[in-house]
């Protein structure tokens, strides 16, 4: 029996954007890590360029994908179905909007795979999927097995892999997935998670973790088992990872090079607004040259479009963003996902404007605005993009960086 599980992702600024931060898809290599053993497996992975290959020897195809790339999950689900192949669909959009899935699909799994996967198999071995699979528990990541590393190769993801470390947070952010998917934060035995760096012979590495410094007792463990392993690291984290400079000069000593990390807007108004006042702004520009003291990149976009801002938090940010520190931004327009508490809100108030969910990418208005029109939204991202990245602010950060100056 062979299985054929895609990362589906359309083209957009928003798959370019996840190339660019792109590492293996938490997803299809999951689903991939439970049966590979069981079954034949191949992975097909869009956001890298793959090619879907719509007469492949598949029994069985699995199609996982986020919002803004379900118009296309479902077109790629309608055409497998053509050529005859039993489909199945998973991942963040496909669990939160369930009943529409299904109507593209012979089956759907929400929320997480493991364990359910060997249902939907047992009952696709004896012909007859139900129309859906969901776990009444969160996973225990003891049970979670290594990402096979030969279905596709480091090259293709330019020699950056991924291990995962926790799933979950307990932080509940309007406009984030990540708890009403994962729920509250679970980690993975330290000694897995060293085996699985280790065998996966990889020197640059992205801890995938939600939320790395919940636990920062956890954390300090993990840091100081890995740090023999000589690797170079990524992962994304609240700004507190830098509180603690005893605690920040361990992750930098066990390879952290690369802090993704969720800034948002320099409006603390927006930020209490959307559930995450804990991030207090007068707090950053510090905790960013604590960072950069021990060579740390710092990347955190900037959303824009909440309840809370006006036209005037384009230059704010700007500058703002100049003023910290941050190295790598780009801005976004605030994106309500289906299964978040923004998403409800929204629908509660109607001020959705389109369900086309190849809109919820970022770079669109789909919601009814409150402080700015649409075209000052629309101007304000472009002025944001072409400023930070002048050719002079750019070169500044780079100066910077080198130390240079200041």
């Amino acid at each position: 029996m062979k299985v054929l599980l895609i990362k589906a992702s359309a083209p957009s600024d928003f798959k370019d954007y996840k190339a660019k931060r792109g590492s293996p898809s938490q997803n299809i290599f999951s689903a991939a890590a439970e049966i590979h053993e069981r079954v034949e497996v191949e992975l097909k992975d869009e956001t890298i360029g793959h090619r879907i290959d719509f007469n492949s020897d598949a029994d069985l195809v699995g199609i996982f994908f986020s919002t803004p790339d379900a118009i296309h999950g479902y077109e790629l689900a309608s055409q497998f179905q053509q050529q005859g192949k039993s489909v199945f669909l998973g991942g963040l959009h496909p669990s939160f909007m369930a009943d529409e899935a299904r109507e593209y699909a012979n089956s759907v799994i929400i929320g997480e795979v493991e364990g359910v996967i060997h249902e939907l198999l047992d009952d696709f071995e004896k012909g007859h999927l139900k129309p859906q699979y969901q776990r009444s528990t969160p996973v225990d990541l003891k049970e979670l097995k290594p990402f096979p590393t030969h279905l596709i190769s480091q090259e293709e993801y330019d020699y950056y892999w991924t291990v995962l470390v926790s799933r979950g947070c307990p932080y509940k952010c309007h406009f984030c997935v990540v708890n009403p998917f994962f729920g509250n934060i679970r980690y993975r035995p330290i000694e897995d998670i060293v085996a699985e760096i280790r065998d996966s012979g990889a020197q640059y590495i992205e801890l995938h973790a939600d939320n790395l410094t919940i636990d920062k007792e956890w954390a300090k463990k993990l840091f100081h088992a890995i740090t023999p392993l000589n690797i170079k690291w990524s992962v994304a984290s609240d700004i507190s990872i830098a509180q603690d400079e005893e605690f920040l000069a361990l992750a930098a000593k066990s390879g952290l090079h690369y802090l993704l990390v969720g800034l948002e807007t320099p409006s603390q108004e927006a930020l209490k607004g959307t559930g995450k006042g804990f991030v207090k702004v007068d707090e950053v520009k510090e905790r960013i040259k604590t960072l950069h003291k021990y060579d740390i990149t710092v990347d955190s976009a900037m959303i824009f479009g909440f309840d809370e801002h006006d036209a005037t938090i384009f230059q704010r940010s700007l500058d703002f963003a100049l003023d910290v520190g941050i190295d790598v931004c780009e801005p976004v327009i605030q994106i309500p996902f289906p299964g978040t508490k923004l998403f409800e809100k929204m629908e509660e108030q109607k001020r959705i404007l389109t369900y086309d969910w190849s809109q919820y990418d970022g770079t669109h208005i789909v919601y009814e605005l409150k402080g700015m029109s649409e075209e000052e939204l629309y101007e304000g991202v472009e002025y944001f993009y072409r400023e930070f990245n002048s050719l002079f602010n750019a070169g500044k950060r780079k100066f910077k960086q080198m130390g240079l100056f200041g």
